[in-house]
């Protein structure tokens, strides 16, 4: 049975003295059900963002059973996916395979501090960051995550310092852990609870820099762990993600509260939205049926 597809390629140059690394992924999505099930309808955000530092050298979308796919790009720039299949099936396979050339987006020695927190008011009234300072379905700023925020910012007035002191403090205030929590997790429930995984982390983080006018947006992506043996890098296995925040006069900066880290070359954007609804790898509904079985394998390498 041959797969329906959906590929592309691009290439592009850039003139920073960066080097690029060059990454490939395969990521199966998979999901079995006890008795046939019709009308699955699904969206799947798993094309790679094209951008100054992340360039897309092929791309190929399979979906079994075989069926015709469509794009468009969503509110968020994201090119969306749709998948619908309507006669009975018992199994939905859907496969990611991608290459692409990463570059570290912060260039050593030009990390942004220097810019107060004052810089932000305009932010407000901007369409491309009013939005990111917003409630969102998993998001919502409430008094105790503002004073949270607060306590964490301290005498900071550095825009970038206080977003890394997020990340740091969810680091070594929260624990990660496997199968804690679900997509339904809320950003308050993990900074009440402090467990949770990568999505949660992501949440988190959102919740707090959007609290004190930080405009803050979650990304979805896969991450390279590059020393597997160690075991230091938590979400390599599976989507991962993480945040950026919008600083004056640097645009978007990306951190990862799960790994206390700024992201560099081994990250590899799919989706940025508002939360987790915005960006979900895969998303759908179905009629019939009485058990599902998910089934999610990701590899990255370096090639």
């Amino acid at each position: 049975m041959t797969p329906t597809t959906s590929s592309s390629s691009i290439s592009s140059n850039s003139s920073s003295s960066e080097p690029w690394q060059r990454l490939k992924v395969h990521h199966i999505t998979g999901y079995h059900y006890d008795y046939p099930v019709t009308d699955s309808v699904n969206t799947l955000r798993l094309h790679p963002r094209q951008s100054l530092h992340q360039k897309i050298e092929n791309h190929l979308l399979s979906v079994f059973p075989p069926i015709r796919l469509t794009s468009s790009p969503d509110l968020n720039g994201n090119r969306v996916h749709h998948v619908e299949i309507k006669r009975p099936h018992t199994s939905l396979r859907i496969e990611n395979r991608l290459t692409v050339s990463i570059q570290n987006p912060v260039e050593h020695g030009k990390t942004p501090y220097g810019i107060p927190h004052e810089s932000l008011s305009k932010c407000r009234h901007h369409e491309d960051t009013q939005r990111f300072l917003e409630n969102s379905s998993f998001v919502e700023l409430t008094p105790e995550i503002y004073h949270q925020a607060l306590a964490i910012q301290a005498d900071s007035n550095d825009v970038f310092e206080t977003a890394y002191a997020i990340t740091n403090h969810l680091f070594e205030q929260c624990q990660y852990v496997s199968g804690s929590t679900d997509v339904t997790t809320s950003a308050g429930d993990f900074l009440q609870n402090k467990v949770g995984v990568c999505q949660d982390f992501a949440h988190g983080m959102v919740a707090l820099c959007r609290s004190i006018h930080i405009p803050a947006r979650y990304i979805s992506g896969y991450l390279f762990d590059s020393s597997p043996d160690t075991g230091e890098v938590r979400g390599a296995g599976a989507t991962h993600a993480w945040v950026e925040i919008f600083i004056p006069s640097n645009g978007w900066i990306a951190l990862d509260p799960t790994n206390n880290l700024i992201v560099n070359e081994n990250y590899i954007t799919l989706a940025h939205g508002r939360d987790y609804q915005d960006v979900a790898p895969v998303a759908g509904s179905y009629l019939g049926g009485s058990g599902t079985h998910l089934e999610v394998k990701v590899k990255v390498e370096r090639v």
